[in-house]
């Protein structure tokens, strides 16, 4: 049901290629994700001085790519992402320096850790049932400990058989659908057998 598209991470840490002095204006330094992987209008600008590819999904500009696809008539793959998320260096970092005496919200951009993250989230759905099976994050500052958790994710995504651990939801389902948010994504998770759904990481420090 799942396929894999093949994609790996990019081993690349940081935007060095400096960008036009147009580009620093106050609406475009701001909206900076503290969080996660969505760029601001500058990093954007970055990105693409650098050749790193941008793509919108998820209704964001980011680096990310597409990691499954799914081929079911009832399951969902309502998104299944690797994201990448750059530091900046080299004349790059020199001219953020520089600018940040006049938009002091650049000190984060100077503070920002290159990090992969994982983003999966499947459905299913027949008649007027919906569900969602399962949603994780998973964020990494290290490169090599990201491939390896992708590879390890990737072979049990691949080996899971879905419709086993529906059934499993179903006949659990007073068990997790009265529990809020967060907390009902941390139960299909441990079901999976993972400690919890998400393990994010800021995007500065």
């Amino acid at each position: 049901m799942l396929s894999d598209l093949g994609y790996s991470f990019d081993q690349t840490r940081a935007c060095k290629k400096p960008v036009n002095e147009t580009a620093f204006k106050d609406d475009t330094v701001s909206c900076f994700d503290n969080d996660g992987f969505e760029l601001s209008v500058l990093e954007q600008s970055f990105y693409k001085e650098n050749n790193f590819p941008l793509y919108n999904f998820l209704n964001h500009n980011c680096f990310q790519v597409k990691w499954f696809t799914m081929n079911d008539d009832n399951f969902l793959l309502d998104h299944s992402l690797l994201l990448e998320r750059k530091c900046f260096d080299g004349e790059a970092k020199e001219q953020i320096e520089f600018y940040s005496k006049q938009f002091p919200q650049l000190l984060k951009y100077l503070k920002l850790k290159p990090k992969w993250g994982i983003d999966f989230s499947l459905e299913y759905y027949k008649d007027n049932l919906y569900i969602e099976v399962l949603h994780i994050e998973y964020d990494y500052y290290n490169f090599d400990k990201a491939v390896e958790a992708k590879d390890k994710f990737q072979t049990k995504l691949l080996a899971t058989d879905w419709n086993d651990f529906l059934s499993t939801l179903k006949k659990k389902k007073e068990e997790w659908v009265n529990l809020k948010g967060f907390q009902q994504n941390d139960y299909k998770a441990r079901l999976w057998g993972l400690p919890k759904a998400e393990d994010t990481l800021k995007s500065f420090a």
